[in-house]
């Protein structure tokens, strides 16, 4: 099904709040080229590309990042070049995340720098990408990947990949709500990138 984003209102002060936080593609190949274009980068900062269907998800070291359409989490915040944020954001964007698995009783940890593993199953990465800029900051995009309702078997899609990943459904044989766990690990980020801005 697809995300109701218009039933959203999310309580954020950097990240844009209200209607006007997301930008939504029922279908791309990956949110971060979205988000780290130059245009967006000038006209949506705060904003969140956020899609249905990613078909080209990335990772780390350029590593494949895959979902189940409609069934999972994968969007991408544009931070624009005003702050050249570091790991610390990645890392409070994971302690985000567990905070969010917490509050449904779910324990998993952070294996660095920008991966969640629940039981040693991957469940989420983070990714902070930069774009290069010679004079100023470096236009930048954090992009999450969370496995929510899906049944995939990482291995078996990527028999190069070594990683077992798991989901909420495959943890607790219970589905989620995405909008809901979405509002929560954003307002979550948002509070962490307020915290890094006004240090």
């Amino acid at each position: 099904m697809q995300l109701k984003l218009k039933d959203i209102s999310l309580n954020t002060n950097w990240i844009k709040s209200g209607s006007s936080s997301f930008i939504y593609y029922d279908e791309i190949e990956s949110t971060l080229d979205i988000a780290l274009d130059k245009k967006y980068q000038s006209n949506s900062l705060g904003k969140i590309v956020i899609t249905d269907n990613q078909t080209a998800g990335k990772g780390t070291y350029n590593k494949s990042w895959f979902s189940e359409p409609y069934k999972d989490l994968t969007f991408s915040i544009i931070l624009g070049n005003q702050h050249n944020f570091d790991q610390s954001l990645v890392d409070e964007s994971c302690k985000a995340v567990l905070h969010t698995l917490k509050k449904f009783q779910i324990i998993g940890y952070q294996k660095k720098p920008n991966d969640i593993y629940i039981n040693g199953e991957k469940i989420a990465g983070i990714l902070l990408s930069n774009l290069g800029s010679i004079n100023t900051n470096p236009y930048q995009a954090l992009s999450i990947g969370m496995n929510i309702n899906s049944n995939l078997e990482l291995d078996k899609i990527d028999s190069s990949s070594k990683v077992k990943s798991t989901s909420l459904l495959r943890q607790t044989g219970d589905e989620y709500n995405r909008e809901d766990i979405l509002c929560k690990i954003i307002e979550s980020i948002d509070k962490a990138i307020q915290k890094l801005v006004y240090l």
